[in-house]
Order: C-alpha cells, then sequence, then structure tokens
C-alpha cells in the first residue's frame, strides 16, 4: 500500500536548492549555444584595424595596425597584418587546438602551446593574448552556469575544461533580447580579476550582430587595445591555403 509523503516547506526548499544548479547548467548552455548559432557562418572575411595603448591613460601615445581576418567554421582562423609595413605579413594561424605565428621579417615559425598562449603577439604587443586570438567557441573551452541575470541580461560563469587553460575563470554578459555578447571578465589564479573585454556599437554586416568597437582593459599593466572593424563579409569563398600550416614552411 503506498504512502503519500508531505514535503514540509523546508524539505521543498531544500529540495529546490539541490535542483537548481542543474537546470541553470542547462539553460546555461543552452543561451550560450543560441550565441554562437546566430553569429556562426561557414565562412568569414574582416577588415580590422588595431590601436594599442601602452598606458591606457595616455591616449597620444598609441600605435596602429592593420589587420585582414579570415575564418572557416568553428575551428579555424587566420589574421595577417598588413601595416604598418615594418611588420607587414605576420601572420597567426588557428586550427582546432593547434596555433602557428609566422614572423615575415625573420621567416621564423612559432607554434604556440600551454601557458604561452597568454602573451601577446610578439612585434605587436598590445592586449590581445593567443588565446583571446584563437579559434574555437565557448562551449568547448569552458563549463558554463547563469551567475545572475536581470529582465535585461544574463551573466554566465565559464570555468575550464582543459588544465592548461590561460584563465580560471571568466564572466559572460549576454544581452537577452538579442542575445549579444557585450562583455567578458577574464580571471587568472595570479592575478584575480585581470581583463575585461567590452563589446558596442554593434551593426549589422552580412545578416550578423557585428560589434565595430572591441575594447580589452589589462588591469595588470593598466594598459588597452581597441579592435575596429570596418568591414565583414560571411559565407563568402576563402582559398583554403590560409589554414595550411605548411604554408609557413616553404
Amino acid at each position: 500500500m503506498s504512502r503519500k509523503v508531505r514535503l514540509t516547506p523546508a524539505a521543498i526548499a531544500l529540495l529546490f536548492v539541490v535542483s537548481s544548479p542543474a537546470f541553470a547548467d542547462e539553460e546555461a548552455l543552452e543561451i550560450i549555444r543560441e550565441v554562437e548559432r546566430r553569429q556562426s557562418s561557414e565562412t568569414s572575411k574582416a577588415e580590422l584595424s588595431m590601436l594599442v595603448y601602452p598606458d591606457a591613460g595616455d591616449t597620444g601615445n598609441v600605435r596602429e595596425f592593420k589587420v585582414i581576418s579570415y575564418g572557416r567554421g568553428e575551428e579555424d582562423s587566420y589574421m595577417q597584418f598588413i601595416e604598418p609595413r615594418s611588420i607587414k605579413g605576420l601572420s597567426i594561424l588557428s586550427r582546432g587546438g593547434d596555433q602557428w605565428v609566422y614572423f615575415s621579417s625573420t621567416g621564423r615559425v612559432r607554434k604556440i602551446a600551454g601557458k604561452s598562449k597568454k602573451q601577446s603577439v610578439q612585434g605587436v604587443g598590445g592586449d590581445f593574448s593567443y588565446e583571446d586570438l584563437s579559434a574555437g567557441n565557448w562551449e568547448e573551452k569552458y563549463e558554463f552556469r547563469i551567475l545572475k541575470q536581470d529582465s535585461r541580461q544574463w551573466v554566465l560563469e565559464g570555468t575550464p575544461k582543459q588544465e592548461d587553460s590561460v584563465y580560471s575563470r571568466i564572466l559572460i554578459t549576454i544581452d537577452k533580447d538579442a542575445y549579444r555578447t557585450t562583455r567578458v571578465e577574464y580571471y587568472t589564479e595570479e592575478e584575480g580579476h585581470y581583463k575585461d573585454l567590452e563589446m558596442s556599437e554593434f551593426e549589422q554586416m552580412g545578416g550578423r550582430d557585428v560589434p565595430t568597437r572591441m575594447v580589452m582593459s589589462n588591469y595588470d599593466k593598466n594598459s588597452q587595445t581597441v579592435i575596429i572593424t570596418h568591414a565583414m563579409q560571411h559565407d563568402v569563398p576563402i582559398d583554403d591555403k590560409y589554414f595550411n600550416p605548411t604554408r609557413f614552411y616553404k
């Protein structure tokens, strides 16, 4: 004979507390998947400017670079610096978890791995590390949960899946209406709150919402780097040669 069990308010509250994280994790995963789905494309090509401010408080001291960027799916990306002349041809290739940088001035190739991905691009500097410029999606790199939310946005906390991750945790702020990522906070074991990336001035480019201004602030160095997107195309033909690392060794 079955017996009905009556839960007290305290027991109900405890059950809710125990159950909530599982639901929150699944909801966080669905949110991050939708963000990436809206930005996904077979290929992409962008024209960018990178402004590096070694001292965030001195806007008169700036180094400017021009960059062409190519993407293919979620795993492959290629960036080539075309100005200034002193580093023209410097290139960064990401394929899956592998990453190479080609120094056109010397013909040298360096494969980036492990904690080296925390470094900024040699010859360029700035606050975007090799890790920040690498390919791949958020879901592959981090486990997410909803940290907090209100009527306008979610804040998701990501903890790394790989032991050699550059960051110990990240916080991503996402606009609920358009599923836009507007802010990423980066934390490390050594520095704590290390960097912030702010994304703004969204425009429609090739059917996607593109942040035409991205500002990375580095609190450890008190520096700042701004990336401005001038143009972006999606689902356009791109030569496979850009994603083949053997081209650097010829």
